[in-house]
């Protein structure tokens, strides 16, 4: 009985210090949560793009400045190291601006960083907003080239297909133009007319509305035409029985036409000068001479002009 007292007697007490134990435990630990030494900290400088929202009807927004927005953060060093991986962007809200130049207040509620993170400082404090009115106008499209074709062809028309575009953006910009170019048409030792598609060469504030969608440029190219003398063509008779003299004896002639042809171009191969006798009698005559060219080719100068034809019995 005795015995049995004394077991009971020291269970509780080792109970009891347990009890004890636990609570010093849990008292420690509660002082460890509260009054541990704080996380170290760490700042820096990003630059934040800056995007628009809520632009007014009829406006549109030709410039910012600045184009991005500097803020200065504070947080512990594995935010901080963070930050980098996050896809930021100020969106300046633009609901009150118009046509001109507007100031506009960063907000900070505006500029969304994780809550470990803290906004020390933001530069500039406002932006500088330009806005102009919207309009739209119809203007003709100009194809724009650069270089030479081959030394026998020359462009005869450059043409746009469409002629015309209709065109969107700030009063200031679209109203004054005339016309919009192409982007450059390189023609370089071109051999022949061709078609290609292409951009237009307009500022970053201006878009097409209309045709949306491709744009031809059209280079024609033509043979280059020059003008060739051949002198002393000894001019022939033709069709008769007869004898006969032609007085002068030899014609100079001015020919017209492509220059591959021309440079090419022999008097007894394929230029051929004849008075018709055909149906004279004996006799004298007044004739002008026939000349036979090549394909392509005109007269373009001719001396003399009339012949004596003596027609002997």
């Amino acid at each position: 009985m005795l015995t049995k007292n004394i077991r009971q007697q020291s269970l509780n007490l080792f109970r009891q210090k347990k009890i004890k134990w636990l609570i010093v435990c849990l008292a420690i630990g509660i002082l460890v949560y509260f009054f541990r030494p704080p996380a170290s900290l760490d700042q820096t400088d990003i630059l934040i793009p800056v995007s628009f929202d809520k632009i007014p009807p009829g406006l549109t927004i030709t410039g910012v400045s600045p184009k991005n927005i500097e803020v200065q953060v504070r947080g512990p060093k594995f935010a901080i190291k963070d930050i980098s991986n996050l896809k930021l962007l100020y969106l300046a809200d633009l609901s009150d601006v118009s046509a001109g130049v507007n100031a506009i207040p960063i907000n900070l509620e505006n500029i969304k960083f994780p809550e470990k993170l803290s906004i020390i400082n933001v530069n500039p404090a406002s932006l500088e907003i330009f806005a102009d009115i919207e309009i739209y106008k119809k203007v003709p499209v100009k194809v724009s080239y650069t270089g030479e074709p081959v030394s026998s062809l020359f462009v005869a028309d450059a043409l746009a297909k469409p002629y015309s575009v209709i065109l969107r953006g700030p009063e200031k910009i679209l109203h004054p133009m005339e016309r919009v170019l192409t982007k450059s048409v390189d023609i370089a030792g071109a051999l022949k007319s061709f078609k290609k598609e292409i951009t237009l060469d307009i500022p970053d504030n201006i878009d097409i509305v209309f045709p949306t969608g491709v744009i031809h440029a059209e280079i024609f190219l033509k043979e280059k035409l020059a003008i060739k003398k051949f002198n002393n063509i000894p001019v022939k008779g033709k069709n008769t029985k007869y004898s006969y003299s032609i007085t002068p004896l030899a014609i100079d002639i001015e020919i017209k036409g492509p220059v591959t042809i021309l440079d090419n171009l022999k008097v007894n191969d394929k230029i051929n000068v004849y008075v018709d006798l055909k149906g004279l009698k004996p006799g004298i005559y007044v004739r002008r001479a026939a000349i036979n060219l090549p394909v392509k080719t005109s007269l373009a100068g001719v001396n003399p002009e009339i012949f004596t034809v003596k027609i002997d019995p």
